[in-house]
Parts: C-alpha cells; structure tokens; sequence
C-alpha cells in the first residue's frame, strides 16, 4: 500500500478492485470472491459502484488497503497507511490491520505516528538517517533506551534526539 493513493478516480470501487485483480491474475468467481472480500475489508460494500473521485480521503485509503491484500498475499507492505485520513477511517484501518494480523498476515508498516506502531506492531525498527538506531518490542526499546516503561514516542526522541530537521 503505497504512501500515495494508487486508484483510478473515473472508476468504481469495484471496478478498481477488479482491474487491480486482473492484473494479479486473478478471473472468474476468485476474482469476484476477491473483490467482495476487499469491499467488505473497506467498508464500502455499499458504495462499491460509486466513482472513487466522489469518495473521501479515508476511503481512498481504505479501498487502497483492499487493493494491496486483494491478491492475498502473505505479506502486505504499508506505507504511511493512514496519513490524511479522518478518525473513523483511521480506527478503521487500524482495526482492518489488526484482523489481517491475526488471519496469519505479516505487515511491515512505516509511520511517523509512534502510536500506531506502538498500537500495532510487534516489533519495532527505529531508523534515523537510513539507519537502523534500535529493534525490539515497544517494552524492549524502552528498555534499551533507558526509559522502562515510557512510551514509543519518548523513546523515539531520546534515540534520535529533538532537534528539528527542517533540511
């Protein structure tokens, strides 16, 4: 799922989910199975045949979302997944996540928001510069950095530090 929203305006959500299929491959009743699965993933069973350029930010990024997994792969790379979206999308997708993970899915998820990460992931990379400052569970950075029990984002700013970098 990419950071920017990769969906065709002039199209419908479902037709979107479908073309994205195709081009995994997918025909037939699985693709129809996918699709449904996707619109249901992003809550817009309802307006599934509604042009995408009518929706709002959130539900692009949730039929963004449906789009990455409708393939079902092991594996769903996220980037900035909910950047721009309102609280109801936001605790949608968190919760979309969250049943993705516990089906058996593996997610590698890039934020700014230390709450997500601290909300959703089970381990944890710091990276600063392109470098990777720390790995562990939320408890064990804390640990790590000295701060047992403080949270992702104090954490966050004691290995990076606070300084701006506007550059």
């Amino acid at each position: 799922m990419p950071q920017e929203l990769a969906l065709y305006d002039d199209l419908t959500a479902r037709e979107n989910l479908a073309f994205f299929g195709e081009l995994c491959g997918l025909r037939g009743a699985p693709l129809a199975a996918a699709v449904a699965r996707g619109l249901a993933l992003a809550g817009l069973a309802e307006r599934a045949d509604e042009r995408v350029k009518t929706y709002s930010g959130g539900m692009k990024r949730r039929l963004n979302l449906a789009a990455g997994d409708l393939h079902d792969p092991p594996l769903l790379l996220l980037d900035e997944p909910t950047a721009g979206v309102d609280p109801q999308s936001r605790n949608h997708l968190f919760e979309s996540l969250e049943a993705l993970r516990t089906a058996g899915k593996t997610l590698l998820y890039t934020t700014h928001y230390m709450e997500e990460a601290q909300r959703l992931c089970d381990r944890i990379a710091i990276v600063d510069g392109g470098r990777v400052l720390a790995i562990g569970t939320a408890a064990e950075l804390a640990q790590q950095a000295g701060l047992p029990g403080a949270d992702l984002e104090a954490v966050f700013l004691k290995l990076t530090g606070r300084r701006l970098r506007d550059a």
